[in-house]
């Protein structure tokens, strides 16, 4: 199953009279990256989360926050680290008047800072309550999975239909990359006419020109791996599981070839088709960058 790496989960789990909240949302990243928004007394819980997140999520920026309602901590302290408030005071204190501001500092304020207010939660409490956290996760990851196979299906179906067309192309290419060597045949027969007053023309000469023409403007080859590339693509999408970065480097292969033949060629319909093809894989690579 391919996946994209933007998506949305919500779960929920219940316990006694009140409930434990878990919202995860991903997006693009290169790698996993996960950012934890935890109560205080829940923070020794954050290893144990990342892990849940890490076997169902391979790739992708990831955003989790937890919330509870009712009494899901019962033998948790919580203490004030008065020292790291003081300096919080005197270095607000200092802004204030550096600024010349009138605002009085609060203790509602000072509490909100890092290191004010600590909940230290006992690790009888934390076995107690990781199996509701758990479920939560559980819950809001199955949802977020399911989003990110519901859009993921749509990318490949976009992906697919690109491919299809960049194969469309390469077949006209092929089917009029005889007429650069028949043109160039009929273009310096005309040429040599006119330099040589319409004398006959060396036979010998002009064939071993055509040739040497067609040598450095044969496409063929690239052609053949442009196609190959193409069945490599539409097999990686048919395989599933994580694609994206593989399908990002087969596009560069593409965009490779499809470079070529532009240079190579001189004919004015191929010309065009490789720059419909190069935009096509453009949007490849665009695509390809949201799956994970």
């Amino acid at each position: 199953m391919v996946k994209s790496m933007t998506g949305f989960g919500r779960g929920t789990a219940e316990f006694g009279n009140g409930k434990v909240v878990v919202e995860v949302k991903t997006v693009n990243h290169k790698y996993f990256d996960a950012t934890l928004k935890l109560p205080g007394g829940l923070i020794a819980l954050e290893e144990k989360i990342k892990e849940a997140l890490q076997k169902k999520i391979m790739r992708g920026k990831v955003y989790l926050n937890l919330s509870h309602e009712g009494g899901l901590l019962k033998d948790h302290r919580v203490s004030i680290n008065q020292n790291v408030a003081k300096d919080y005071y005197r270095e607000l204190s200092r802004l204030k008047k550096f600024l010349g501001l009138a605002d009085t500092i609060a203790v509602k304020d000072l509490v909100m800072l890092p290191g004010v207010l600590n909940c230290d939660t006992g690790e009888e409490s934390l076995l107690r309550v990781w199996p509701v956290v758990k479920r939560a996760v559980e819950k809001a990851l199955e949802r977020l999975i399911a989003d990110r196979a519901k859009e993921g299906r749509a990318l490949c179906a976009d992906l697919t239909f690109r491919a299809k067309r960049i194969s469309k192309m390469t077949d006209i290419i092929k089917s009029r990359s005889h007429i650069n060597k028949d043109d160039y045949r009929r273009r310096f027969a005309e040429r040599i006419k006119d330099l040589t007053g319409g004398r006959n023309i060396d036979m010998g000469r002009l064939e071993m020109e055509v040739a040497i023409f067609a040598k450095n403007c044969d496409i063929s080859e690239e052609i053949t791996r442009l196609k190959n590339h193409l069945e490599n693509f539409i097999k990686t999408i048919a395989g599933g599981h994580e694609v994206g970065k593989k399908l990002d480097f087969i596009a560069q292969e593409l965009h490779r070839e499809a470079n070529t033949i532009g240079s190579k060629a001189s004919d004015f319909k191929i010309s065009n088709n490789v720059i419909e093809i190069k935009s096509e894989i453009e949007k490849i690579r665009e695509q390809a960058k949201n799956l994970e």
